[in-house]
Order: C-alpha cells, then structure tokens, then sequence
C-alpha cells in the first residue's frame, strides 16, 4: 500500500452506502413476490453494490493522492453544509469559537432566561436586563 491513497470519510460513507444497498436487496428478495419487477430492482441493486466496490477499490489503490484528496475534500463540504443546515441549535452560549469570546461574556437574564451580551469587566457586577427590566449581578473574572 504504499505510495497508495487508503481509506478515508468518502470510503466510510460508501461502505456504509454499500452495507444498506445489501439489506435493501435482502428486504426486496423477501417482501416483493416473484415477479419481473422483483428482477429488475434486485438487478439495479446488485449493479450498485458492484459498482460501489469497485469504486470504493479503485480510489483506495490510487497513486493519485491530489486527486482522491480532492474529491473527500468535496464530500466534507457537502457533508458540513449539510450538518450546518440540519443543526437548530444557534445559541451564543454553544459557540464555542468566537471573537467576541475575549471582550464579552454571555450569561441568562435569572427572570426571562434571555441571554446578554455582557462586557467583560473583573469583579461583581450589577445588569439590567434590557428585556424585562430585571436587575442581578454578574460576577466576572477576566482572561
């Protein structure tokens, strides 16, 4: 194997791929009575499976390593753009990177559980939330 591509997320995903187009084939074969039509899906599925391999086996034997790269590379991002757009949680407080990190801090209103973006000052520090009016302290330690 060496000097050769491998494995990586893009032949996860198509051995994954592979492992349900078998237990669909499996389900036709059991579910469908015996008819052309039962023929034919199981056909297009089994040329699928077969294709999925061979693909699978050609990209992990490549010596073209840019290239295979590249395309995981497209699957990633596919992959994330998809996460991104199915990921509902858009809390502050569940960022984890941010460049407002280091000149404020984000905390929850105790009456309306609003977050606020608080500047980041040492010490014990009176709020006023800007929601319902309600005023606690915010103790804080600087960076």
């Amino acid at each position: 194997m060496y000097g050769r591509y491998g494995t990586d997320e893009l032949y996860l995903f198509c051995t994954i791929l592979s492992l349900v187009l078998v237990v669909a084939d499996f389900i036709v074969q059991l579910a469908m009575p015996d008819s052309v039509a039962k023929t034919v899906v199981s056909i297009c599925l089994i040329a699928a499976i077969v294709g999925l391999c061979v693909w699978m086996t050609f990209r992990s034997m490549s010596k073209k390593i840019y290239k295979r790269r590249r395309e995981n590379g497209i699957y990633l991002k596919i992959v994330g753009a998809l996460k991104r757009f199915f990921t509902f949680n858009t809390s502050r407080k569940t960022k984890s990177q941010n460049k407002d990190d280091a000149l404020y801090i984000f905390r929850d209103c105790t009456k309306c559980s609003a977050t606020l973006r608080l500047p980041r000052k040492k010490g014990r520090n009176k709020v006023k939330c800007p929601k319902c009016s309600h005023k606690f302290y915010v103790v804080s330690k600087n960076k």
